[in-house]
């Protein structure tokens, strides 16, 4: 092979192990989103939860303070 062809296959090789290499990182932060997609997903799920069972709390004291105020007032 002519150098001027071995020049081209290094150059070409160096290309591809930067792109790979360039995947690799893509990969790592596509992971990263991933896992902090799945935690946000689980906060907000937990959050909803807490917000409801919040509102039945809620629901359930104003049913006994028109239970008191009609044992009061009648």
């Amino acid at each position: 092979m002519s150098q001027k062809y071995l020049i081209r296959i290094a150059e070409l090789e160096r290309l591809l192990s930067e792109q790979a290499e360039a995947l690799r990182q893509k990969d790592q932060q596509l992971s990263l989103v991933e896992e902090r997609e799945a935690f946000l997903r689980s906060a907000l799920t937990r959050a909803e939860e807490k917000i409801e069972e919040d509102e039945r709390e809620i629901e359930h004291l104003r049913a006994q303070i028109e239970k008191l105020l009609r044992m009061l007032f009648g």
